[in-house]
């Protein structure tokens, strides 16, 4: 008998969150489309249990951004199931607040099996 790999890796994936669950509210800024230009809208999202964990420690880097350069030590990460709404990308920003700093969503890639999405892990950036 083979297993429904599908539903197993779901049950991996909230099996892995329930080990340090994190509940977040996503604030989404998103430009839209209007007319000839973009009108940018604000809103918040359902609460979402996720799993944030650092994902790697390194040595201090500098990071070039737009104002200049900054210095960046952890990587962050998290975990969600596959009812989450969590984007990245050039007209979406998430943003949302755990242990008294502010994440956002610097990208999202949908964990799948069998062509089916069983979950969420998304790269974090610490921007407070």
């Amino acid at each position: 008998m083979i297993p429904d790999m599908v539903a197993l890796r779901r049950k991996h994936v909230a099996w892995n969150i329930s080990q340090n669950p994190t509940q977040i509210v996503i604030h989404r800024r998103e430009k839209i489309r209007k007319g000839g230009g973009h009108e940018e809208v604000e809103s918040d999202l359902s609460p979402v249990t996720v799993r944030i964990f650092v994902a790697r420690t390194q040595v201090p880097q500098t990071v070039s951004v737009l104002a200049g350069t900054k210095q960046t030590d952890k990587m962050y990460s998290l975990l969600a199931d596959e009812h989450a709404d969590i984007k990245a990308g050039p007209n979406v920003t998430d943003r949302f607040e755990a242990f008294g700093e502010t994440f956002e969503v610097v990208s999202v890639q949908p964990q799948r099996v069998q062509g089916v999405t069983v979950g969420y892990q998304a790269d974090l950036e610490r921007v407070k």
